[in-house]
């Protein structure tokens, strides 16, 4: 082997370490260190180099370094092979008449100052019920007069732009106040929706986020992460004790290789994985992402916006919704359908 292949080669093998790094220190850190949850948020990036590895190994005939890249392989495909199943093989079929309920999840960005273009987006999706998050006093007042045809009932925490959320709904529904640990009044948000077969609650979250500075992260990201954690064990309780079909949606500003996701899941189901296709990255992006230290960043990396459901429930479809051009997240976009108690 000339000095150039022999590089080539060690080349290919570096690459496949920081995979398999952050694969033994997720399994044995998972996001209890600062540093680990910013590492679990970009995991599927750091597989990318293995397909060129495992095409290049076989190409030249080094076996050696395709057998290396199968692990990588194996890995990446174990936890995230679900998502990139396409959704008309994985999505069951429900029987004719099944009732379904079609839920948008959006957060506006508190300083959106468009409310003519969220309205416009939200109609577009025409869902059955639409939790928003960083719902400002003026978008809220606005919506309810732009959408309010479309959407006579509204549950809304009229707030600061960071903190207002808010429900609206084409059937009925009623504030509930009972509360859940999270970051004060109503945040999380409940509400019971008072559907033609079933009084369903509806939890909309709207989560901390991780500090844009990096001086802050140690101890910001370690506080966040405890904040996340706490509304995702006040959720598991709630979803134990519940005496009616459940829903959770929202802005839950972490990804799925995360202590409070599991926490989550343990109870509730993730309608992406089960109908949608691909990361469902909904963050960030457009004319207001955030530019950590000042640098660009690609549109849409991370998959922090949820739909999760009770057992009641199966999703039959799930999908980035329509954008309104101005939030740094896309909306998510699923149907659901009623099956009856659970078993």
């Amino acid at each position: 082997m000339s000095a150039a292949g022999a590089l080539l080669v060690a080349i290919g093998y570096l690459s496949l370490l920081p995979a398999m790094v952050w694969w033994v220190a997720h399994n044995h850190l998972g996001d209890t260190r600062w540093w680990m949850f910013v590492l679990n948020s970009v995991a599927p990036y750091l597989f990318l180099p293995v397909p060129f590895v495992l095409l290049a190994g076989l190409r030249w005939r080094r076996w050696g370094l395709a057998t290396a890249a199968l692990v990588p392989a194996a890995v990446f495909l174990t936890i995230y092979g679900q998502a990139l199943v396409p959704r008309e093989l994985k999505v069951e079929p429900v029987p004719d008449g099944t009732p379904t309920l079609t839920l948008l999840t959006f957060n506006l960005h508190a300083d959106n100052d468009d409310p003519a273009a969220t309205a416009r987006a939200i109609l577009e999706a025409d869902a059955d019920v639409v939790a928003l998050q960083e719902l400002s006093s003026t978008m809220a007042l606005e919506l309810r007069r732009l959408i309010g045809h479309a959407y006579p009932y509204d549950d809304l925490v009229l707030a600061s732009g960071w903190d207002g959320l808010g429900v609206f709904s084409k059937v009925p529904l009623t504030s509930l106040l009972e509360p859940i640990e999270g970051l004060g009044r109503r945040n999380p948000q409940l509400t019971r929706l008072a559907l033609p077969w079933a009084d369903v609650v509806l939890i909309n979250v709207h989560n901390l986020s991780i500090p844009r500075s990096l001086p802050d992260w140690p101890s910001e990201i370690a506080y966040t992460t405890r904040q996340r954690e706490r509304v995702a064990e006040g959720i598991r309780r709630y979803a134990l004790e519940r005496d009616r079909p459940l829903i959770a949606a929202g802005d839950f500003n972490t990804t799925p290789r995360s202590s409070a996701y599991e926490t989550v899941t343990s109870v509730l189901s993730d309608s992406w994985l089960e109908a949608g296709f691909g990361f469902g990255q909904t963050f960030p992006g457009g004319p207001r992402k955030p530019t950590p230290f000042g640098l660009p960043v690609p549109n849409w990396l991370l998959r922090i916006d949820y739909v999760f459901h009770s057992g009641e429930w199966r999703a039959i479809d799930a999908r980035i919704g329509p954008w309104d051009g101005e939030s740094d997240h896309r909306p998510l976009l699923v149907t659901l359908a009623y099956l009856g108690p659970e078993p």
